[in-house]
């Protein structure tokens, strides 16, 4: 189960350098499709988690509604301005600020039971995450090792190790090992659920009008299973912990 761990990470950890690749490669406008965004946002608390506050600042950077509309004004610049200017539109972005904060929440329960278990991480558990985040990064962005460094550098940051340190104390380090030490187990999809699954889905199976052959697709078909067992776990087990907390939200 040791790998389970690096791979949520690749999805969970390093937010700052996902950011930092962007602005580096100016992958997105300098200037907001809705300014009136940025503005309304003033550190006013919009959930609190068993006495934790969520605010409104972390829930634009969670969001980041500019940023989508940006993505969106890119492919349609008449549906982004349809999305800002209209009530529908509104409520459309307004259900996906929703849908963030609910993220955050988890997030937030996952690193309170992460501290209230004591779940730590030994310096060679955080080097060996750390150097597969580092190398899926450069892998992504084409970086050299180079390349790397002299983002790190333009982002204000002296060395590698200041960074490296930065991201030792994120905590989704933490929740991904509570997961993994407290959630997931050893599962194992037996032969005849893969050949049931196979049989029931058989025609999306299909290449160059020819259906697949069962041993040829036992390993992705095996592998999907896996993933979806691990996160139907991993919700119910979000699920207790939002039983059992108290959760006001003031949006």
């Amino acid at each position: 189960m040791k790998k389970i761990l690096v791979s949520l990470l690749i999805i969970t950890v390093l937010i700052v350098p996902t950011s930092v690749f962007a602005q580096e490669m100016d992958m997105t406008p300098e200037e907001p499709v809705d300014s009136s965004i940025e503005e309304d946002i003033g550190g006013n608390i919009v959930a609190e988690v068993n006495g934790e506050e969520i605010t409104d600042q972390e829930l634009a950077q969670q969001a980041n509604v500019n940023q989508l509309l940006q993505e969106i004004a890119q492919i349609d610049q008449q549906l982004a301005q349809v999305l800002v200017d209209s009530e529908s539109g509104n409520e459309v972005l307004d259900e996906f600020q929703k849908l963030k904060l609910d993220a955050l929440i988890d997030n937030v329960l996952l690193s309170q039971q992460a501290e209230e278990l004591g779940i730590e991480l030994t310096d060679e558990e955080v080097d060996e995450i750390y150097q597969a985040q580092k190398e899926s990064i450069k892998q992504q962005n084409d970086l050299s090792e180079e390349d790397f460094l002299a983002v790190l550098e333009n982002q204000g940051f002296e060395s590698e190790e200041e960074y490296k340190q930065a991201f030792a104390d994120n905590p989704s380090l933490k929740v991904n090992k509570l997961i993994e030490q407290e959630v997931l187990g050893d599962f194992e999809i037996s032969e005849e659920e893969l050949l049931e699954e196979y049989e029931a889905n058989e025609e999306q199976f299909t290449q160059g009008g020819e259906t697949i052959p069962f041993e040829q697709i036992k390993p992705q078909l095996e592998q999907m299973m896996m993933q979806q067992r691990q996160n139907d776990v991993i919700n119910d087990y979000i699920e207790g912990l939002r039983d059992d907390a108290e959760i006001e939200i003031m949006i």
